[in-house]
């Protein structure tokens, strides 16, 4: 959406501000950034504010939040400024989303090397939350380079080989180290934007687990899984294979010529908060009993990359269905040492609460170079878990669950999280140290700042401890 300004309104407009799950909101003032210069005289107007970057606001919690002082919009910073088609290399402004490198490059044969399960983002977001999707690498391993505006005020490029502490301290830095104004991408090349999709069911966790040990070579692996199954079925699960189609796969000739097809599937809308009691263990029980027993034992067909990839787009604004609360997502990682005993003791303490995920998937990452410091990726499994906030209990849940975690030697994803505490996050992340102290050297006096940052501690050590502003900010229109 784009947004007006007047020039009355140096630092913003008041606004209610908050991520996809809507839990928590808070009040900040919202500046459009619609070039660098902007991006500038924001760093140079800001007394005594701090500044956080912040794109569609599709990351769950309070990453994109900063309460009672500056959130600077870049959506409206969506330019495309370059194009290498011999290497595939991108060149787009931090406001870009996903959406439009699709429509604008599946028909020149080129797809995103890296995506979440939503193409809503913009690319900035991506960088800043080090996104993966249904592959095994995330987004840093195809980035050329980072184009930034410093806490100090100056531009600089960044790489992993030019400013390499910089590069990895942003890549999943979740905007902390600097304003993020435009990537240098590599894309991947396609013959069609269809994938051979393989659909398999596994009865337990040992099935799936062995499914994904085999699927290792497959380009593309996610499974749904049913956290609500207890006993001989726990764990039980679809495994979901993709690998992108040749031309030459595709059977009918109408589908040939349209090979490099942008999709434009029908949309639903979520109109309203759905009542607190919606999504209740009976009714995603129902649920997962349906959608387990309907699918077949294996499927294999070509399929469009909307549906692969991002089925939860077709519903527009599916976050309500939550209600009013919101909601909060648990998405944790098990090192591949303690994978197995990690996910089964989780699935097991989650199940037990009653507490009831609508939307499931667990994920295995391989091998993989060393990640930034507070980048999510490590070798080992991830499951994600969407839970209603309803009266605040959930989050008592997602606390002991976190000493779970950390007990195998996990993580909490940042750009999921809501409820970590400083210190159990320290323990998941053992090279915090590094990366404050890239935060200390770019900006040692934390003019980025976040909701998250000031909860989990993500500032400079020994710089100013930047508290949120008191503030009489209301909702824009109100």
């Amino acid at each position: 959406m784009k947004i007006e300004t007047t020039s009355d309104q140096a630092l913003g407009y008041p606004a209610e501000v908050m991520g996809w799950g809507r839990y928590p909101r808070s009040h900040s003032n919202v500046l459009p950034i619609f070039s660098p210069r902007e991006a500038e005289r924001a760093l140079q107007q800001r007394v005594g504010l701090t500044l956080l970057g912040r794109g569609q606001g599709r990351a769950y919690g309070d990453a994109a939040s900063n309460s009672g002082n500056v959130c600077l919009d870049f959506t409206p910073s969506d330019r495309f400024l370059g194009f290498d088609a011999k290497r595939g290399l991108l060149h787009a402004e931090a406001g870009v989303t996903l959406e439009q490198i699709l429509n604008e490059f599946i028909p020149r044969g080129w797809f995103l090397p890296v995506t979440p399960g939503t193409k809503y983002p913009t690319l900035g977001g991506c960088v800043a939350c080090d996104v993966h999707g249904k592959n095994h690498l995330s987004i840093s391993n195809y980035l050329e380079r980072l184009h930034m505006l410093l806490a100090d005020g100056s531009y600089v490029t960044c790489s992993p080989k030019e400013k390499p502490d910089l590069f990895w301290a942003t890549t999943g830095g979740m905007g902390l180290t600097g304003l993020i104004l435009s990537v240098e991408l590599r894309l991947q090349p396609i013959e069609s934007s269809y994938l051979r999709y393989e659909g398999i069911k596994a009865n337990n966790l040992e099935e799936i687990f062995r499914l994904f040990e085999e699927s290792e070579t497959c380009p593309m692996t996610v499974a749904w899984i049913d956290c609500l199954a207890q006993g001989r079925t726990l764990g039980r699960s679809i495994m979901m294979r993709g690998e992108f189609a040749r031309k030459a796969d595709l059977k009918t000739s109408a589908r040939r010529r349209q090979a490099l097809a942008v999709s434009h599937n029908p949309k639903l809308i979520v109109p309203i908060n759905f009542p607190a009691m919606s999504l209740n263990r009976f009714t995603v029980a129902a649920f997962n009993a349906v959608y387990f027993g309907k699918h077949p034992k294996r499927v294999e067909a070509i399929m469009d990359y909307d549906s692969f990839f991002y089925p939860l787009d077709s519903v527009l604004q599916w976050n309500l269905i939550y209600g009013k609360p919101g909601m909060v997502q648990y998405q944790f990682l098990i090192p591949s040492k303690h994978s197995f005993e990690g996910i089964k003791t989780l699935l097991e303490a989650i199940s037990a609460t009653g507490k009831a995920s609508f939307l499931a998937v667990l994920k295995k990452f391989g091998p993989m170079k060393p990640q930034g410091p507070i980048s999510f990726p490590v070798p080992g499994y991830f499951l994600a878990l969407d839970f209603p906030v309803g009266n605040g209990e959930i989050l008592k849940h997602m606390e002991r669950w976190d000493e779970l975690v950390l007990k195998f030697g996990g993580r909490i994803y940042l750009a999921k999280d809501a409820n970590l505490r400083a210190e159990t996050f320290r323990a998941m992340y053992p090279r915090l140290d590094e990366w404050l102290q890239v935060k200390k050297k770019y900006d040692p006096n934390n003019v980025f700042v976040s909701d998250m940052a000031r909860r989990l501690g993500l500032l400079s050590p020994g710089g100013a401890v930047p508290k949120m502003k008191k503030s009489k900010l209301g909702t824009r229109g109100k």
